[in-house]
């Protein structure tokens, strides 16, 4: 439980008390970082899970999710490196601010790459027509379980995100929203399945749209910072030394000279080339 106090006009205080835990009323850079560990290690189970599924049933749909978890649990592991806190300090906060751009940039490349592998999936999953579907109570369980996780994990992603102003986050909780759907999609076509089999191509179209969404948000953010911040995204060297320039994605403006006097980020160019030896 927390508490805030207020002052009157009139010297009476009041005491106004929330029953929210910390983590999801006020979560600070150490809360993200646990979070990104929760989703790598469930993303890495879910991928594992579904290749070994579709090793047994031979399905499309749920190699597609395994691929979709493989790839989520890429970016999380992005977000693990973007919020990597052994001890909270104002320098370490600013080293962590100036990792938020290649974080963001480089989960809008893995946005991309699911959406080309879910697309891929689901135009196989249409070209092969009905399956084989005498593994439906496995896809049930696994579709029931991962909605109601990955669900979690996208609400808790972007609640995250917009408290903590971090696009990285944001756009991880996108591939979580894209796993959550995806599981949904499964969940309810194995339902009709076992009363309309030639209902089969319900999920693998759901699949092909998702994976578009993907694509589409991806190629846009790439398409966003290399020709409209004109941001050297393919230079190896802002990929080691850049400071977190470009646009804030959560509001929109510019980062100022606010931002580099709270987070000391933005060095000039030949301060950046000229740190070499400093740990990035």
């Amino acid at each position: 439980m927390t508490g805030t106090i207020r002052y009157t006009c009139i010297g009476v205080v009041e005491k106004k008390y929330t029953t929210m835990p910390a983590w999801w009323s006020n979560p600070s850079t150490k809360h993200a970082y646990v979070l990104a560990w929760v989703s790598v290690i469930i993303t890495i189970i879910a991928a594992a899970a579904g290749i070994a599924v579709y090793e047994v049933t031979g399905s499309a749909l749920i190699l597609c999710y395994g691929l979709e978890n493989m790839v989520d649990f890429l970016s999380s592991v992005v977000v693990l490196w973007r919020f990597f806190c052994p001890d909270l300090s104002p320098e370490v906060e600013a080293k962590l601010m100036a990792r938020e751009k290649r974080a963001s940039i480089s989960i809008s490349v893995i946005l991309g790459l699911l959406g080309v592998g879910i697309i891929t999936t689901a135009v196989d999953d249409f070209t092969k027509g009905m399956e084989d579907f005498s593994q439906l109570s496995a896809l049930l369980g696994i579709s029931l379980s991962s909605i109601l996780v990955f669900g979690l994990l996208s609400l808790v992603k972007f609640h995250y995100s917009i408290l903590l102003k971090s696009a990285s986050l944001h756009k991880d909780g996108i591939c979580s929203l894209i796993g959550t759907i995806l599981s949904i999609a499964l969940f309810i076509n194995t339902l009709i399945i076992r009363r309309v089999p030639e209902a089969w191509w319900i999920d693998p179209a759901v699949a092909l749209g998702c994976g578009v969404a993907s694509l589409a948000i991806g190629v846009h953010a790439l398409f966003y910072a290399s020709c409209v911040q004109k941001i050297p995204i393919c230079s190896y060297r802002w990929w080691m030394f850049s400071q977190g320039d470009g646009t804030d994605e959560i509001n929109g403006r510019e980062l100022d000279e606010k931002d580099v006097a709270v987070t000391k980020v933005n060095p000039p160019v030949d301060t950046v080339a000229n740190e070499t030896s400093e740990v990035v």
